[in-house]
């Protein structure tokens, strides 16, 4: 399979506070490459919660590209590719925010997280947060660094593939009962669990 993992660091609780994006590109099963990108969030502001769970202050990108002028340096990176994160929600949600934030129009791509789809596949762990699953399947990685969840969140993927026999994302819809997230101009909807349909009563 072909993918694109993502992870964004905030500066703040902000939605638009990105001051730091990993991407981790996987063709036919296979990282083929591992990107970090610092950012000037915009507004300017960080507080000392994020900094301690991150690590990147201030005087680390305020002299960098806000994420407008980076935005054609990460589209082709996403553009028409399934797009994957750890807790998709927040990565997804932060990436719209931005981009409306400097009225950029969304990209088109399908997309799916790692959390739900680790909780399907491996529903015995006590825990599915990043740095847990990291542990159980032997990930090698440094935890809030975007780059390092990125592609920790991409070997998520790769083991679940591996271990399920995945071909498609159509295998993951309906092995695990997902649907993808889309996104589109003018359009986010959700990626989640499928419900399953309650038996009818005879009447």
């Amino acid at each position: 399979m072909d993918f694109v993992a993502i992870d964004f660091e905030t500066a703040t609780s902000a939605w638009t506070s990105i001051c730091s994006m990993g991407i981790c590109v996987v063709k036919n099963n296979k990282v083929v490459e591992t990107k970090e990108l610092l950012i000037k969030p915009t507004p300017f502001e960080f507080n000392d919660y994020n900094i301690a769970i991150h690590g990147i202050t201030p005087q680390m990108v305020w002299n960098k590209p806000n994420f407008c002028d980076l935005w054609e340096e990460i589209k082709p990176y996403i553009e028409n590719q399934l797009v994957i994160a750890h807790n998709a929600s927040f990565d997804v949600g932060a990436l719209r925010k931005t981009l409306d934030l400097f009225q950029i129009e969304l990209p088109t791509f399908d997309y799916l997280c790692t959390v739900k789809l680790s909780q399907k596949a491996y529903p015995n762990l006590q825990s599915h947060k990043l740095n847990m699953l990291g542990e159980e399947l032997g990930i090698d990685f440094s935890h809030h660094d975007a780059c390092d969840d990125a592609y920790a969140c991409a070997m998520v993927l790769l083991n679940i593939i591996k271990d399920f026999g995945i071909n498609s994302i159509q295998d993951i819809e309906e092995k695990f009962e997902v649907s993808s997230g889309k996104m589109y101009p003018g359009y986010v909807e959700a990626c989640k669990k499928k419900k399953k349909s309650k038996p009818r009563k005879n009447i």
